[in-house]
């Protein structure tokens, strides 16, 4: 008698998170239609879609990831499909639960656009491919504090200059921000008489001064914010 081949049951994961490690990653949305696609070319059974927005560099913050784990350690699913192996994992714990699952054929199959995971697979590859993510993630977090003491050890602030003020990124200096440092300064010239308080100062700004934030490609040419004048007098730059 031939023996039936049970079908692989699939979790589909997606994630993305607002970290810099993952700017150029597609869109949660372009993960999933691109992977419902596949899973159809493959013919593969999805039997959940799950998505996530959480940086995966460090363990236990993910609490989709860990229900779709613990889903599957109850024999729920035994397949996962995603884009990318680094959407699993960038930290060496859950690169190892992986790994480990997928030893013991708990996880039978790890589908990505490019490849396939098995159990009967070398456990090299994946180890390798995870272990790039995990180095990624030191590397950048690395590169990131080093480009941030080199712009304290030059004089300059780190992250984005507060309203008021530009970053002249080619000859790395800060400038005023013509169109607004008198605004914000006469935000500041209320605040020091005593007789105003931050929303009284914001009703003038937006409503008789015409003050908008800047205009980037998506964001901003908007009215200054409640949580935007607090800021301007408790930012230290």
């Amino acid at each position: 008698m031939n023996q039936i081949v049970k079908k692989i049951r699939y979790f589909l994961y997606a994630r993305k998170s607002s970290e810099s490690e993952d700017r150029q990653v597609q869109s949660i949305d372009d993960q999933t239609d691109r992977l419902k696609k596949l899973a159809k070319d493959l013919g593969l059974e999805i039997i959940e879609i799950y998505t996530e927005s959480k940086s995966a560099k460090k363990p236990n913050n993910r609490p989709v990831f860990d229900e779709m784990i613990r889903r599957i350690q109850n024999g729920e699913a035994d397949g996962i499909l995603c884009w990318h192996l680094n959407r699993l994992t960038r930290n060496p714990i859950d690169s190892g639960q992986l790994s480990w699952l997928l030893q013991q054929g708990i996880i039978k199959s790890i589908q990505t656009i490019e490849r396939q995971y098995l159990p009967s697979d070398n456990v090299l590859l994946f180890n390798v491919e995870t272990g790039q993510a995990n180095q990624y993630i030191l590397d950048l977090s690395r590169d990131t504090k080093r480009g941030l003491l080199k712009r304290l050890n030059s004089g300059l602030p780190n992250g984005v200059v507060p309203l008021g003020y530009l970053n002249d990124k080619e000859n790395k200096v800060t400038l005023k921000d013509q169109e607004r440092f008198n605004l914000v300064r006469k935000m500041w010239d209320l605040m020091l008489t005593g007789n105003y308080t931050p929303p009284q100062i914001l009703e003038k700004a937006n409503n008789e001064w015409g003050f908008r934030t800047r205009k980037f490609k998506r964001i901003g040419g908007n009215p200054l914010s409640r949580s935007g004048i607090y800021k301007i007098f408790t930012n230290l730059f």
